[in-house]
């Protein structure tokens, strides 16, 4: 399986294959026109990118899907006929990045997170589940708190996490903006200087949203949690992810995604997006 982040930096940004295009089609695994197919795509919507079989919505949920820190929705793109028999698959898009890279990259959690509740509003539908990945976690349980508070939108009925400190514990982790993100870039991409050159800035934007949280007593959601960590994530443990359970009244799930290093990388990528349809169903 193609490597998310590897297949994301390659379509979304095509001015840093340059010459050495051959080079890295190989390395990523597929060619120019898988890129072109898979970008016609995604630019049918520049915030939320469906990703199921079809162009329309055929669940009464979708699962939107917010990807980690420097990422867009196009790692998601796999996922839809993982999981489109038990929800409608939408990436989320965050401006700075693939077609909205022209637009300023986000400064406030506040703000995006009114975005994207008014983009799942548009999509009217009846439920939604909410996916988050890392710094994506985060933006998915304020998303949640947000739409159960609203009680305009759709239902909120899910939300699973992976990778991610519980909120409260997140809050107190302090500023790690001036540490080196490239630990959290893909092996494999650290020597890609031009790649490089192109996610740290998303990548460092991102981590300020999260360092920018602060955590307020607020009454727990209550919908079901399912919190997913990888058994070879060198980062985080399941005794780190426990916390999560006292965000919510549901009931809580936490899953060991066996093969799984922090960013479920390789083909954990899809048995990741195996436990979400699990869940769902």
């Amino acid at each position: 399986m193609l490597d998310a982040t590897s297949q994301a930096a390659a379509e979304i940004y095509p001015h840093c294959l340059n010459d050495s295009a051959d080079k890295l089609h190989s390395m990523l695994g597929f060619t120019p026109m898988d890129i072109s197919n898979y970008a016609d795509i995604s630019k049918q919507s520049s915030k939320l990118v469906p990703w199921s079989t079809g162009t329309t919505t055929r669940n009464t949920t979708a699962l939107a899907c917010i990807p980690w820190a420097g990422a867009g929705a196009t790692p998601f793109r796999p996922w839809g006929p993982v999981i489109d028999d038990a929800a409608d698959v939408y990436g989320v898009r965050l401006a700075g990045r693939e077609s909205r890279q022209t637009e300023p990259l986000p400064t406030s959690l506040d703000e995006v997170v009114d975005e994207l509740v008014a983009e799942l509003v548009a999509l009217d539908v009846q439920r939604v589940a909410l996916f988050g990945q890392c710094s994506g976690a985060l933006l998915a349980y304020r998303t949640a708190q947000r739409l159960q508070r609203s009680g305009d939108g759709p239902e909120v009925a899910h939300l699973l996490v992976a990778s991610q400190l519980p909120p409260r514990v997140l809050a107190d982790g302090g500023d790690e903006s001036g540490e080196d993100l490239t630990r959290y870039v893909p092996e494999h991409l650290r020597e890609e200087p031009e790649l490089l050159e192109v996610l740290l800035p998303i990548l460092a934007a991102d981590m300020r949203l999260v360092s920018s949280y602060v955590h307020t007593p607020d009454a727990p959601l209550d919908v079901p949690l399912t919190v997913l960590y990888g058994a070879r994530d060198d980062l985080i443990s399941r005794a780190d992810v426990d916390g999560w359970r006292h965000e919510t009244t549901g009931r809580s799930t936490f899953r060991e995604v066996a093969a799984a290093d922090h960013l479920f990388g390789g083909s954990a990528w899809l048995e990741l997006a195996e436990a979400i349809r699990t869940a769902l169903t």
